[in-house]
């Protein structure tokens, strides 16, 4: 069974951002050059990608797809198949998860930021966007530049209360998961919509996780500030809606 391993390289963008940069993900090409085959991937961190502590954003998720006459075909299920079939010319993509990221994003020195995107491990889109370091077209650190997004980004975390609600936060039969209930409001105010993997950032270094389910909430007795962050879906590694509670 003739292999080729056609790339094989660190996975830009791919470590959660933090005070401590998250580590890298790996992304490997590998084709088929002539019969057919089956494939099998069993892993985890697909779906939930590794989670960042202390204010720290989440790593990119594992990705496995299958290029095919340049198409590319993510696996219907996500990081775990068994017995795919594959012919002749077929690539086989696997993109594993980073690290999550340790520490606020916005208090990682910028130098250090400008020699990630040096070194490709951070692109100048998310420098900009996750940790708010503006380079200068000479690659250098706009300091000034800098300054003022860090404080527009910091700016635009807002903070929301978070009612005690006694029924059972869990769902499903088979696997079990938590639910965020969010008043429409609310909702719109953050963007999201029923289904969306949120974080919430509170007095715990771990994040809690949940997903959203857009309904009305009646008024309790008791409210708790917390932050609700965006998860971000890789691999479009965009700017989660990271707004503070």
């Amino acid at each position: 069974m003739p292999l080729r391993v056609e790339r094989s390289e660190l996975r830009c963008d791919s470590g959660g951002e933090g005070r401590t940069r998250g580590g890298l993900g790996l992304r490997r090409e590998i084709r088929l050059l002539d019969g057919e085959a089956r494939y099998s991937v069993l892993s985890d961190r697909a779906v939930l990608p590794p989670f960042g502590v202390r204010g720290g954003g989440p790593a990119a998720s594992v990705r496995v797809s299958i290029r095919r006459d340049a198409e590319e075909t993510e696996l219907a299920t996500p990081g775990k198949v068994t017995g795919h079939a594959i012919s002749a010319g077929d690539t086989v993509i696997m993109e594993s998860a980073g690290g999550g990221g340790y520490g606020d994003p916005l208090t990682r020195e910028p130098e250090r930021v400008r020699q990630d995107v040096l070194a490709g491990y951070v692109s100048t889109a998310r420098a900009r966007l996750g940790y708010g370091v503006v380079l200068a077209p000479d690659g250098e650190v706009d300091a000034r530049a800098t300054l003022a997004e860090r404080a527009r980004l910091a700016a635009a975390r807002r903070r929301f209360p978070v009612v005690h609600d006694e029924r059972d936060p869990y769902e499903g039969r088979r696997g079990k998961h938590r639910v965020l209930r969010l008043a429409p409001r609310l909702a719109h105010a953050l963007r999201l919509e029923t289904g969306d993997l949120v974080e919430m950032l509170g007095r715990h270094a771990a994040p809690l996780r949940a997903w959203v389910r857009v309904e009305d909430v009646a008024a309790g007795l008791r409210t708790t500030p917390g932050k609700i962050s965006a998860v971000r879906n890789p691999p479009v590694l965009q700017a989660p809606a990271s707004v503070d509670a």
